[in-house]
C-alpha cells in the first residue's frame, strides 16, 4: 500500500494512467523512490500479457536491488520465476509472453533492440543523457510509458526533463486536457516512517544547499556534496600515464606544509597532497598503485623532501592498524595515523565542505581529482545516519587523502596565520604554476 498520497499518484500515473506517456519525480531521500517506481511496475507487471518491462539502475549491482523489490512484491511459484543470471522475472502461465527485465544504464546503446512497453529509470540524475534517449527509441512501436525518478543532482538533464514535464502539465491543466507528461514533487517529509527529528537533526548538519537538494527534493545550481569548481586554479595538468602521476609547484617549496596519505595495495590507489597551511593551497601530489606498503612509504620519503618544511603527515591506518606506523617509525617524518570512524569522516567532509564554499581552499586542475569530487555522495542510513564515500564504481582515494591533509592544516593553523606579509602577498595570486622538472626515478609522472 503507498505510504502517502504522493506515492499514491505516482504508483497510478507512472504505470496504470493510459493517457500518461512520461513521468519524472524528483524525490528526497528516504521518500522511497525504488519502492514507488517497483511497485507501480510490478501492478502492471501483474495484469499485462504479453511485452517487456524494463527497471534501469544506473550501475549494475543497483539493478539487483530493483530486482531484490520486485521479487518481494509479485507472488512466487507457482505464479512467477526469477532467472538470477539473465535479471529476469517471467510468469509461469503459458498463456502469458511478458517479460521484467532488469538493466543498468553503464552502456546506454545497449538498451536499443526489443520493443518496450514500459521503462523505469531509477536514480536518473546519475544516469547520462543518452539513457534516456535510448529507451525512449525502444518505445516507438509500442508506444510506451517512461518514469524516471531520483534525486537531483544539479540542473543536468533531469533537471531539464522535470522542467519540461512540469511546463507541459500545466499547460494542460490550463487548457483543460488531461496531461501526458507528468512532474511530481516528493519530499523527505511526504513519507510519514521518517522521523521528523532525523529531518531536522539533517538540516542543522549539512550545509543549506545540501538540505534543500537531499531533503526537499529542490534542485541547486551544484548537484555535487562539494562546491569546488571556483576553487580550482591554474591551467588542466596532463600526464603520460594514469596510473602514476606526480605533481609538485616549485614555486612553493619554501613554505610551511603538512601531507595527507591515504594507502592502497590492489585496487585502490595510495595518494599523497600537500598543503600550503599559510595559502591554504595544494601545492603538490603523488598518485600510484599496486606497491607494496614499503615502497609506498619510501615514496612517501621522497615526496616529503621536496618540501623544507614538513609539520605534519596525517595518515590512514584503517583496516591496516600499525603496519604503516611500524614503517614510519624508521623515517625522520612527524606523522599521526587516523583512523576513519564515520563521526570522524563526517566532521571532517562537512570542514571540507566549508572550506569549498568560503573559498578558503585552492586545488590543482586535476582532472581525477575533479571526478573523485563530483561522485563523491552522502547515503543516509534508515536511522538518519549519513556516510560518506565514492559512488559505486568509482575511486575515492584523493578525496581521502584531502581529507587528510585539510584536516592537519586546520589543526597546524590559528588565526596568526592569516596575517601574511606583503612580499608573500605578490606569490598569491600567480597565474601560472610551474610544474617541477621529472625525477630520476619518476620520469613518466611527469605533469605537462
Amino acid at each position: 500500500m503507498p505510504h502517502s498520497k504522493i506515492q499514491e499518484l505516482i504508483f497510478r500515473f507512472c504505470f496504470l494512467q493510459p493517457e500518461t506517456r512520461e513521468v519524472w519525480v524528483a524525490c528526497g531521500t528516504k521518500f522511497g523512490k525504488t519502492m514507488s517506481g517497483t511497485g507501480g511496475m510490478s501492478a502492471f507487471f501483474h495484469v499485462m500479457k504479453f511485452g517487456i518491462i524494463r527497471h534501469v539502475a544506473p550501475i549494475y549491482s543497483q539493478s539487483k536491488i530493483g530486482m531484490r523489490y520486485c521479487e518481494k512484491i509479485l507472488p512466487s511459484k507457482p505464479f512467477y520465476k526469477s532467472n538470477k543470471s539473465e535479471h529476469t522475472i517471467t510468469p509461469i502461465d503459458p498463456k502469458r509472453s511478458n517479460r521484467f527485465e532488469f538493466w543498468h544504464g553503464q552502456n546506454p546503446e545497449d538498451l536499443e533492440g526489443e520493443a518496450v512497453y514500459r521503462y523505469l529509470l531509477d536514480e536518473a540524475a546519475k544516469m547520462k543523457r543518452q539513457v534516456y534517449d535510448s529507451a525512449v527509441t525502444t518505445m516507438t512501436k509500442t508506444r510506451g510509458k517512461l518514469a524516471a525518478t531520483s534525486t537531483p543532482r544539479g540542473k543536468n538533464w533531469f533537471f531539464a526533463k522535470c522542467q519540461d514535464a512540469r511546463e507541459r502539465q500545466n499547460w494542460c491543466l490550463k487548457k483543460g486536457k488531461v496531461p501526458t507528461h507528468i512532474f511530481i514533487h516528493a519530499p523527505t517529509s511526504a513519507n510519514p516512517f521518517i522521523p521528523r527529528e532525523s529531518i531536522q537533526e539533517a538540516k542543522k548538519s549539512l550545509p543549506d544547499r545540501l538540505f534543500r537538494q537531499f531533503y526537499e527534493a529542490e534542485f541547486t545550481d551544484s548537484g555535487n556534496i562539494f562546491n569546488f569548481r571556483p576553487c580550482i586554479f591554474g591551467k588542466e595538468l596532463s600526464f603520460d600515464s594514469a596510473e602514476n602521476q606526480l605533481w609538485l609547484d616549485e614555486t612553493q617549496i619554501n613554505c610551511q606544509v603538512v601531507i595527507g596519505a591515504d594507502w592502497g595495495k590492489t585496487e585502490d590507489y595510495t595518494v599523497f597532497t600537500a598543503f600550503d597551511i599559510v595559502r591554504r593551497k595544494m601545492i603538490g601530489f603523488m598518485r600510484f598503485r599496486f606497491v607494496d606498503y614499503l615502497t609506498a612509504v619510501t615514496n612517501l620519503v621522497w615526496f616529503s623532501k621536496n618540501y623544507d618544511d614538513v609539520l605534519e603527515v596525517s595518515h590512514d591506518k584503517t583496516g591496516i592498524g600499525n603496519v604503516i606506523d611500524d614503517l614510519m617509525s624508521h623515517t625522520n617524518l612527524p606523522y599521526e595515523g587516523v583512523v576513519f570512524t564515520n563521526r570522524e569522516k563526517s566532521k571532517w567532509v562537512n570542514n571540507l565542505m566549508i572550506a569549498f564554499e568560503r573559498g578558503i581552499i585552492k586545488i590543482p586542475n586535476w582532472y581525477e581529482m575533479i571526478v573523485e569530487l563530483e561522485s563523491y555522495e552522502v547515503v543516509v542510513s534508515d536511522v538518519g545516519n549519513f556516510k560518506y564515500s565514492a559512488a559505486s564504481g568509482f575511486h575515492d582515494d584523493i578525496v581521502s587523502s584531502m581529507l587528510l591533509g585539510w584536516n592537519c592544516l586546520e589543526q597546524n593553523t590559528d588565526t596568526v596565520l592569516d596575517v601574511i606579509t606583503l612580499d608573500q602577498l605578490k606569490d598569491i595570486n600567480l597565474e601560472e604554476i610551474n610544474i617541477a622538472a621529472p625525477k630520476e626515478n619518476f620520469k613518466s609522472w611527469k605533469a605537462k
